[in-house]
């Protein structure tokens, strides 16, 4: 991670403290309502989890945070290799995303960038940052806690502690590198809604869902991307659903409404704490629980 950044150049060093968006500007600037009245800055309308409630803020002052992806170095600097290659992911795919609201054809390129841009969404929300960040807290207790008991000079932990100390920026670079690829392997499409509210997004977008994990024993309902039933979806715009699983679909496919309220229904299910509606609106639906199905492994004499 430390030397250069995605571009092949030194990375950026800075001192002061920088703002940095956990869901990207120029990606939140799709669900700006288009009923702002004119002469106002535009907006998105942040709802509450369960829909008790709902704001209009403007989209570069949503979801960030103060150097989230800045690694501070031993002198006081602050390099922003991550931030940097973020960036260079965001323009790249907001080019993209031009093209498939053209409904072009995609080049390898334009695949790859994709599959780049759902990795970074997946890792670089602050729900997935603090989860690894607590991962790496227990293996650094663990790693110190042998030590004492051994009398050992502190070691390993000094590295597992650095762990810690810049566990939401790794993760991130881990899963450009890791997880991009395998997605790439997979099959794309490019759901396309007519519906009026059309898809929502999240402060956490990226959603990995098996549709039949309820037919496995509980331990192994963790979604991964070998399952042949994964599905990986982001939504682009709100009249566009990235959709990557192992089964062939056309590029570009037209759902109906009770595709965009099932993909609905994932996102406010999977989201940490607000989604974004682009007309402000909800339906009940979305926040609908749901039923044990018939085929559920509880429902197996395996299970009883």
């Amino acid at each position: 991670m430390g030397g250069r950044n995605h571009a092949g150049n030194r990375p950026t060093l800075a001192r002061e403290t920088v703002r940095q968006h956990l869901i990207p500007n120029c990606y939140l600037k799709a669900w700006c309502d288009p009923r702002t009245p004119e002469g106002q800055t535009p907006y998105i309308w942040r709802i509450i989890r369960d829909g008790s409630s709902k704001k209009n803020k403007a989209p570069d002052k949503s979801f960030t945070a103060t150097d989230r992806y800045t690694i501070k170095l031993p002198n006081g600097e602050k390099d922003l290799t991550v931030e940097n290659t973020l960036a260079g992911l965001e323009n790249a795919f907001v080019s993209v995303r031009s093209k498939i609201e053209r409904r072009e054809e995609l080049t390898a390129e334009d695949r790859a960038t994709l599959c780049l841009f759902a990795a970074a969404m997946q890792s670089r929300t602050r729900s997935a940052g603090d989860h690894w960040k607590q991962t790496a807290q227990q293996l650094h207790d663990m790693i110190s806690s042998m030590e004492q008991q051994h009398g050992a000079r502190p070691t390993t932990s000094r590295q597992t502690g650095k762990m810690v100390e810049i566990a939401p920026q790794y993760f991130v670079m881990q899963m450009l590198e890791i997880q991009a690829p395998l997605l790439f392997q997979m099959e794309m499409s490019i759901f396309v809604a007519k519906d009026e509210v059309g898809f929502i997004t999240s402060d956490a977008p990226c959603v990995w869902f098996n549709p039949k994990a309820h037919t496995y024993p509980p331990f192994y309902r963790s979604p991964g991307l070998a399952q042949p039933d994964i599905e990986v979806t982001l939504p682009l715009t709100p009249q566009h659903l990235l959709f990557i699983s192992h089964r062939k679909y056309p590029l570009y496919l037209d759902v109906g409404q009770n595709i965009v309220d099932e993909s609905n229904r994932t996102v406010c299910a999977y989201c940490a704490d607000e989604f974004v509606s682009w007309i402000g609106e909800t339906r009940p639906y979305w926040f609908e629980n749901g039923t044990m199905p018939a085929d559920a492994w509880e429902n197996t004499n395996a299970g009883k």
